[in-house]
């Protein structure tokens, strides 16, 4: 499936779908990296891939173009390119851009809008996926084939739901890594050693989280059966319910949805 693919942009995302393509046997030859910084290119060749600063030669022979630029640039970047994508398939990892801007600047109607998070740096990433019914069957595919080397995926009915798919896995590391952050603090002023705080704190998320993933019970079921009445584990639980834990995390993932909206308007 080693088709001609374009990454326009060679940041943090685009290196990490790079390294998992690699990993997974797609061919360097076969990749074209647009990106203005020497710097990225040079990761880039690194890797064993082209790089180039010309978006537009970039471009000119791809089967695939992944647009990998922030959201305040994706209105310059994809206008340049107005016309010249021919029937490439297009992917957007840019959070807030809606598909009908993407169409109006790149003047492509074969786009998939996505919405990547960080953990792909790890090949644990969680990509959601829209696409109009313009987009072929065969073209879902290349882009399940190609963002499932760095992760899960998973494709959504509704435009309206890449924004809250934005608030819960594009954002979604970060209030994992707040809450760590929070305990590894709080493990210190208990008076345990920061190291040591650090790896109860970690190791514990990770395994919390494989159970959740793998195991048979939902989150709220395994929560309840780790705790017992009146123990220490009830006891911290009772304190984050009073204190508006969950009124809390509601209201964190409805201003991210609502930030996601407007960045399509800003």
């Amino acid at each position: 499936m080693d088709k001609r693919l374009t990454f326009i942009g060679g940041g943090n995302i685009a290196q990490a779908i790079l390294k998992g393509l690699l990993k997974s046997g797609y061919h360097p030859g076969s990749i074209l990296v647009a990106d203005p910084s020497e710097a990225q290119g040079q990761l880039c060749e690194d890797l064993g891939v082209s790089w180039t600063q010309d978006n537009a030669e970039a471009a000119r022979d791809a089967q695939v173009v992944i647009f990998c630029v922030k959201p305040q640039l994706m209105e310059n970047v994809a206008t340049a390119l107005h016309g010249q994508l021919n029937d490439a398939l297009v992917i957007s990892v840019a959070a807030g851009i809606t598909l009908q801007q993407l169409e109006t600047w790149s003047g492509s109607q074969n786009i998939v809008r996505s919405m990547p998070n960080t953990p792909a740096l790890l090949g644990q990433g969680m990509f959601g996926l829209y696409a109009s019914d313009r987009v072929t069957s065969s073209d879902r595919e290349t882009t399940t084939a190609l963002l499932s080397t760095v992760g899960a995926v998973r494709w959504f009915d509704q435009e309206s739901d890449i924004d809250a798919v934005t608030a819960v896995s594009g954002s979604g590391p970060a209030y994992f890594f707040y809450l760590m952050e929070a305990m590894i603090d709080a493990a210190e002023s208990l008076g345990l050693e920061r190291e040591a705080a650090h790896a109860l704190v970690t190791q514990t998320a990770l395994g919390a989280a494989v159970m959740a993933k793998e195991g048979a019970a939902d989150p709220k079921t395994l929560r309840v059966q780790v705790t017992s009445p009146n123990g220490t584990t009830h006891a911290a639980c009772e304190h984050l319910k009073e204190g508006g834990f969950e009124a809390l995390i509601h209201g964190a993932l409805t201003a991210a949805r609502d930030r996601s909206i407007q960045l399509s308007t800003s």
